[in-house]
Order: structure tokens, then C-alpha cells, then sequence
């Protein structure tokens, strides 16, 4: 199950990773114009383009880090010893980012400061149940971990 589970986040992360780097790029894919695409993914009130291109490059970087972490997690945990005792808090602070992102995302505050149509209706959607369900992959990946509960305590004294 955990290598299954693994390869799926890689593959969704590297995805959005990869996107973020077209956008990043100057591209608008697949979106007609760079005024949509920043209506469509940022929301913010009277927006026209995304933010600077290293803010949007650094996402793409960190959900392409997030995909190697799944990866690792989900198929070389037990072949990777020096990395045993950072698999357990990475996933589980994966988990609490994408958890917490999936949850805040449905906010009504969160809903008024980002106002703009599509983005509002693809947020509800598409977005923040998408981050809620990586993040439940992600503690799914890490409670399968070989002896994730000793990990675990250790972590809480």
C-alpha cells in the first residue's frame, strides 16, 4: 500500500511542482492569459498577474521536494537507513502543512481575502480538498513507516 500511496503523491506533487514552474517561467498554461491564470490560482481582490516569479519558482521547488519526500517514504524507507529518523517528523510536517492549507482554505476569513472568481469556486472544489487529501496521504505514508510509533516517540520525549 505504501509504495502505491507513495508513487501517487510523487506523481500529484511533481505535477503541481512542474506547473508552478511554467508559471514561474512566464507561461499561463492552462489558462489563456497571465490575468486569468493569477484570478484563477491566487484570488486576492483586483489581481492581474501572479506574484514575483522566485516566490512562484520557490513553490514549485518545495512541491517538488514534497514529491521526493513521498517517494522516499513510500518506497525506500527501509533501504535508506541514514534517513529513517527524518522520515517520521518530515511526514508528519508535511501532513500538518497540507492538512492545515486544505482546512484554512474553507475559512470564510481566508474566503474574504481572496474574493476573485474562479479562484473562490476552485478553492472550494479543487484546491483545499486537494491539499486535505494530500495530507492525509501523508500521514497515512507516515504511520506505515517500519516502526514509525518508536520513531514517534522518540520525536515527544
Amino acid at each position: 500500500m505504501a509504495p502505491l500511496l507513495g508513487t501517487l503523491l510523487a506523481i500529484a506533487l511533481g505535477c503541481l511542482g512542474l506547473l508552478h514552474m511554467i508559471w514561474a517561467a512566464g507561461g499561463s498554461f492552462p489558462f489563456p492569459n497571465q490575468q486569468s491564470l493569477a484570478r484563477s490560482v491566487v484570488g486576492r481582490r483586483g489581481i492581474t498577474r501572479l506574484p514575483s516569479r522566485a516566490s512562484v519558482a520557490l513553490l514549485g521547488i518545495l512541491l517538488f521536494a514534497a514529491a521526493a519526500a513521498a517517494a522516499i517514504m513510500g518506497h525506500f524507507a527501509t533501504s535508506v537507513p541514514a534517513m529513517k529518523l527524518a522520515l517520521v517528523p518530515v511526514g508528519l510536517f508535511l501532513s500538518a502543512v497540507f492538512l492545515l492549507r486544505g482546512v484554512v482554505g474553507i475559512l470564510p476569513a481566508f474566503e474574504r481575502a481572496a474574493p476573485e472568481q474562479p479562484y473562490l469556486s476552485l478553492n472550494r472544489r479543487l484546491y483545499s480538498p486537494l491539499c486535505a487529501l494530500i495530507g492525509f496521504g501523508f500521514l497515512a505514508l507516515t504511520f506505515s513507516l517500519p516502526n514509525w510509533a518508536w520513531h514517534f516517540s522518540r520525536l515527544t520525549g
